[in-house]
């Protein structure tokens, strides 16, 4: 499991689902990290830091940081984040809005939904991975 810390120490720690091995993965560049979301194809960990507008990844095989979007418009004060597919979505305060960009490069940003007010969190499903059996 994984989970952020603000704190006095803000980080990204991960332990077994025991709570067992408990250790920070990432203690640097951080002051509200939130929204995390695990691509298992890449295997990579992706969050938002609300305070400083970013979005970013570590590559768990490599252990290296990324940086896919900085300090844009669209991400003015990012909050939940989901993956699905090809694309990141995450919910914006200051926008009252859904985003969503592309998980490799950050680009093609688009204001996905708008009016929701400030929605904490956000979850993405696709349907058609879910045989729906009647009986």
């Amino acid at each position: 499991m994984y989970w952020t810390d603000w704190g006095s120490f803000p980080k990204i720690e991960k332990a077994e689902m025991t709570g067992q091995r408990r250790s920070a993965i990432v203690t640097t560049g951080l002051r509200w990290p939130n929204g995390l979301t695990l691509d298992k194809d890449k295997n990579r960990l992706y969050w938002v830091d609300a305070y400083l507008d970013k979005l970013e990844y570590l590559d768990l095989n490599q252990t290296k940081r990324v940086t896919l979007i900085s300090y844009s418009s669209y991400l003015s004060h990012p909050f939940g984040l989901t993956i699905l597919g090809d694309k990141l979505y995450w919910t914006d305060w200051n926008w009252n809005a859904v985003h969503e960009a592309d998980k490799e490069t950050g680009g093609d940003i688009t204001r996905f939904v708008t009016g929701i007010g400030r929605p904490m969190d956000i979850h993405g499903y696709n349907l058609s991975e879910y045989s729906i059996t009647q009986g």
